[in-house]
């Protein structure tokens, strides 16, 4: 009996330092892919190409969606990118609300405001980051306008 005890109370020790790592990582991990959403965000408004794409999955995984496209792959997306001079005006983000789902997987999504011209779109753009031996990258991104 007294054997059983003591190993109940062991593993509840080990359970509540893996949860409280488990917490400490989680906070961690928000925090890290929040300013890689961050500095996302900083690119495009200082419509600064390279840090812009510094922030994505060089894979041929990454996946760009879009309301009327489905991409996959890193250097189609940067080659586009490169060749283009389309940047908004102004870009207003919201702050995101990011969901760790996984250790090295964390999703976040926020409210943004793209000028254009005369022309605003309005909507929620989502990033799907992951945790790398280069740091935090996109690895999905999609847009939704309304």
């Amino acid at each position: 009996m007294m054997r059983s005890a003591a190993a109940l109370l062991l593993l509840c020790c080990l359970t509540s330092c893996m949860d409280e790592r488990v917490r400490r990582l989680r906070s961690l991990e928000l925090s890290q892919a929040g300013d890689a959403i961050a500095l996302n965000i900083a690119a495009i408004q200082r419509r600064d190409v390279e840090a812009y794409l510094a922030g994505y999955l060089d894979s041929p995984d990454l996946i760009v969606a879009g309301a009327d496209s489905l991409r996959r792959g890193y250097f189609l997306f940067a080659e586009a990118r490169r060749a283009s001079e389309e940047w908004p005006d102004a870009l207003t983000a919201g702050e995101p609300t990011l969901v760790w789902i996984a250790p090295g997987v964390v999703w976040g999504a926020f409210e943004f405001a793209a000028v254009a011209g005369s022309d605003t779109a309005r909507g929620w753009s989502e990033r799907l980051v992951v945790k790398t031996s280069q740091g935090w990258k996109i690895a999905v991104t999609g847009t939704m306008q309304r």
